[in-house]
């Protein structure tokens, strides 16, 4: 296949539909299709790279999650649509809107994935507290652009739930974003001098790094914990903030992929803390290292699928059960490997090949739907 993907922005490693599209890209090439991307930061020989469009105000708040809008342009986006069997499109923004436009122009097939959820925007742009804020913009993303799409990718089953309920009327396909199986547990495990606990998360109102350093600050194995927040974001330097003035023993890191997988290797607890998430490969990626992890239940997050039982959960927001839940796994150290080998023989089912395969199915349909559906116009007479 011919597949174009349309997103605003490529080249920011810190964000996960970035990086979900780039290794889906990656993916579909290993498996013989031809894929361009379409967006601000495209490398050469990889699609379109479109100018960055200026938004007054939403640029400049967007920056801080560095976030970047593309600009239509026509011309270059018509050529690299010219011999595509499909576009799919990973955002729901102006870019994506027009190019919707044109490819339905052009004839060609086209499917999406909902990969913004609507509580990221609100707890961004601080407006989570205005009753039924995230009910209207999954509305507004409805009317805009999804209802013009007959296919939507869902990263989990929880997302699709949410647009059910929200009156998406597409056929909804559930694949995961997938890891890479380089992700897997070490040969050895190290011994560490300190207890490793370690979060990986854009560093944003909605993933809640706060509840975790407060949480380890009330661990009665305060001083026997290092903890490691990996990402960038807006928070950074108020969390450092907060780290130093409870005397956590905390630091801050972004890290390339290689060594990404050596800390999640080298740790011995994983806790994702996020109230909002569609899925967070990033918490797989650390099961598939052989972490267990500790899991907010949040009703807003996918996340809680990956708990193999209660002793990796803890109510959303509850610092106090949150510092209880990493006291049972640093004093239960023969239980906690037991589950290290457990938990990674699980993230088997979200394996990126598998999430390739779904993907290429999903495809597959709209292309065959929208090819019978041509034959039949064609044998429609016209009255």
């Amino acid at each position: 296949m011919k597949i174009v993907i349309v997103i605003d922005l490529i080249d920011n490693l810190t964000n996960g539909s970035v990086m979900t599209a780039r290794r889906f890209a990656d993916g579909l090439r290993e498996r013989g299709h031809t894929v361009k991307i379409v967006a601000v930061g495209t490398a050469d020989g990889d699609g379109v790279n479109v100018k960055e469009r200026y938004v007054p105000l939403l640029t400049e708040v967007s920056a801080k999650n560095q976030i970047k809008f593309g600009k239509f342009e026509r011309k270059k986006i018509e050529e690299a649509f010219a011999d595509a069997d499909l576009v799919h499109f990973i955002f729901p923004f102006k870019l994506e809107k027009k190019c919707k436009k044109l490819a339905d122009k052009m004839g060609i097939p086209t499917t999406a994935a909902f990969h913004v959820q609507p509580e990221d925007i609100s707890y961004n742009a601080h407006l989570n507290w205005i009753p039924g804020i995230n009910k209207f913009i999954y509305g507004l993303f409805r009317r805009k652009f999804y209802k013009k799409f007959h296919r939507i990718h869902c990263p989990s089953e929880f997302i699709a739930e949410q647009l059910t309920e929200h009156g998406y009327k597409a056929k909804l396909y559930v694949i995961s974003n997938g890891f890479d199986r380089n992700f897997c547990p070490p040969e050895t495990k190290v011994k560490n001098e300190k207890f490793e606990i370690v979060m990986v998360g854009r560093l944003a109102p909605e993933k809640k790094q706060k509840i975790l350093i407060s949480a380890v600050a009330r661990s009665a194995y305060k001083d026997k914990i290092h903890l490691t927040l990996l990402g960038n974001g807006p928070l950074k330097k108020k969390l450092q903030k907060q780290a130093a003035k409870l005397k956590v023993d905390c630091s801050f890191d972004f890290l390339p992929k290689a060594q990404l997988i050596k800390k999640l290797q080298s740790s011995d607890l994983y806790v994702h803390a996020s109230t909002v998430e569609i899925e967070a490969i990033a918490c797989i990626e650390a099961i598939a290292c052989g972490l267990v992890p500790v899991i907010s239940d949040s009703s807003l997050s996918a996340t809680p699928q990956f708990a193999l039982d209660k002793r990796s959960l803890f109510k959303n927001d509850d610092v106090a059960e949150l510092a209880k839940k990493i006291d049972y796994w640093l004093e239960n150290e023969n239980e906690r490997l037991r589950m290290s080998g457990v938990y990674a023989a699980s993230a088997g089912n979200y394996q990126l090949e598998y999430s390739l395969e779904r993907a290429e199915k999903m495809f597959g349909d709209e292309i065959a739907d929208c090819r019978g559906a041509s034959r039949q116009s064609e044998r429609t007479p016209e009255i």
